[in-house]
């Protein structure tokens, strides 16, 4: 797999985690245990996926000097 194709994927699951998050929020305004659990990891998920996007845009820069 290529780089890009990492990249490529990685936004993808941001995107569903994302749209997962919203489908929760209603759930989770009402302080539902369980949706309030499952927003917690996804948020934790997406964190991990955004650092690691960071991660390799700073290299490539690198890369590019």
């Amino acid at each position: 797999m290529t780089k890009e194709d990492e990249v490529r994927r990685v936004r993808e699951e941001i995107e569903k985690l994302e749209a997962a998050r919203l489908r929760l929020s209603e759930d989770v305004m009402h302080g539902k245990p369980e949706a309030l659990e499952e927003d917690r990891r996804h948020e934790g998920r997406i964190r991990e996926l955004a650092h690691w996007l960071m991660s390799v845009e700073r290299e490539a820069r690198r890369e590019r000097r």
